[in-house]
């Protein structure tokens, strides 16, 4: 559903929203106020050769007066003009409504200032003066349709006080020549408004599929870098599943014919033990590098189900210490988990496995010292926290660790640290459950994860 725009029906464009119908009114408004200069050097050289004629041709002194009021009416609207172009680009859509009343009181009067002349000269008197001064007011009409056309309020009423008083001056007179004159500017009036309005139309029609198109270009310069991006992940995706899958191939290998080698009869149980465990890891890390390829695109087909159920987090802590607490161990780290007695409210499944994947990096990444699990309350949440003292992540790279396969090309890493879809899935599934999984961390401090999960009840 499309805002609605505080506009007359008859006047609204028929494909535009709230903003790009505000954009395309600071357009009008510049339109409008390039072509300030022409009407102002217009208004000055018609009044002015108006005076002089109609004072040569023995008009009423008052012309003189007429005059100096339409220049400081003309000078009032440069004036306006002047102080509010640089301010255009900036202006709300109360600044463009007062600025649009403000310029369209002047120009109606500055219409209304025109259509007093025929009041002062017009009397069916002087063909001559008769004819000027309905001719002045018929080619100052015609030009305001292109000069105003910008603004359909402010031209409006500038016709209109431009000739409907020759009209009614017209009825008021009488006779035949003078009702033909009068009804013909009446018809006059009523062919400038419709052609004007048409005009505007038309030019707002036209900025507005200008600015449309300039949206469309930037929103198809967006996708095809998105689809680049995604070009450049699967490219790095399908160089690191080779790279990672093809280690423990390449161990399952040697280790089946180191046994084929010692079956024989040189086979100890120690050795048979020592080829097995090796073999049982390789299986190990492959199994968990394809569950986590496939958990990743079912999250991304949308084909994952949820299972929401009250979770008490202490068995999440213990499942979670049993599986890596003895990597913890081996690589002289403390893994600890502060106890907890809070119950959360999502999927047991992904739950765990986001907890076991935030370990899992803070077990991988830290060379020295902890990694502490705690749980904080923080209202109807409850605040899971991974820390670690590890190396920390630099504030740029922040927020690409969530992308998946991003990390193949940071060769910093140890060849077997897996392809960086750990994060990626954790992501995945926050999104999914309506957790939030955030990050804070300092280079050479650690980092912190933490996942926000609703309490059970």
């Amino acid at each position: 559903m499309r805002p609605e725009i505080n506009i007359p029906a008859s006047t609204a464009p028929l494909d535009c929203d709230t903003a790009a119908f505000d954009a395309v009114r600071r357009d009008l408004l510049g339109v409008l106020f390039g072509h300030t200069p022409t009407i102002v050097a217009g208004n000055l050289a018609v009044s002015l050769t108006a005076v002089v004629v109609l004072l040569g041709s023995h008009a009423p002194a008052p012309v003189g007066l007429w005059m100096l009021a339409v220049w400081l009416l003309i000078g009032l609207r440069y004036a306006l003009v002047r102080h509010m172009r640089p301010r255009l680009a900036t202006l709300d859509r109360a600044g463009l409504d007062r600025i649009e009343r403000i310029y369209t009181l002047v120009a109606g009067l500055t219409g209304l200032a025109w259509g007093l002349l025929p009041w002062m000269v017009y009397r069916g008197v002087d063909p001559f003066v008769d004819f000027f001064s309905v001719a002045i007011l018929a080619g100052m009409a015609g030009g305001a349709v292109t000069a105003t056309t910008a603004l359909p309020g402010a031209l409006r009423l500038y016709l209109i006080g431009t000739l409907l008083p020759f009209v009614i001056k017209a009825a008021l007179m009488g006779g035949l020549v003078n009702l033909a004159g009068g009804l013909t500017l009446f018809f006059y009036l009523l062919v400038l408004l419709s052609f004007g309005r048409s005009a505007y139309a038309t030019m707002r029609d036209a900025l507005l599929l200008t600015r449309q198109n300039a949206r469309l270009a930037e929103d198809l310069r967006q996708e095809r870098d998105a689809v680049q991006t995604a070009m450049r992940a699967k490219n790095l995706f399908l160089a690191g599943v080779t790279h990672d899958l093809r280690q423990p191939v390449h161990a399952i290998g040697l280790h089946v014919r180191y046994l084929r080698a010692i079956a024989g009869g040189a086979a100890t149980p120690a050795a048979t033990a020592e080829v097995c465990d090796g073999i049982d890891s390789a299986v190990r890390t492959m199994s968990r590098q394809l569950s986590r390829l496939i958990e990743l695109s079912r999250l991304e087909a949308g084909e994952a189900r949820v299972l929401r159920r009250a979770l008490p987090l202490a068995e999440l802590w213990a499942a979670c210490a049993a599986q890596f607490a003895p990597q913890a161990a081996d690589q002289g780290l403390v893994l600890r988990f502060r106890p907890t007695a809070a119950v959360v409210d999502s999927d047991a499944m992904m739950l765990q496995s986001m907890l076991d994947n935030l370990v899992s990096n803070a077990v991988r990444y830290t060379r020295q010292g902890t990694v502490l699990v705690a749980a904080r309350p923080r209202g109807g949440h409850i605040d899971i926290e991974v820390r670690d003292s590890g190396p920390g992540i630099a504030a740029e790279h922040l927020p690409l660790i969530f992308l998946p396969f991003r990390r193949f090309d940071d060769r910093s890493r140890p060849a077997d640290q897996g392809q960086g879809l750990g994060l990626a899935l954790a992501r995945k599934q926050a999104d999914l459950l309506g957790h939030t999984l955030t990050v804070r961390s300092r280079p050479g401090r650690g980092s912190v994860f933490t996942l926000r999960v609703p309490r059970a009840g």
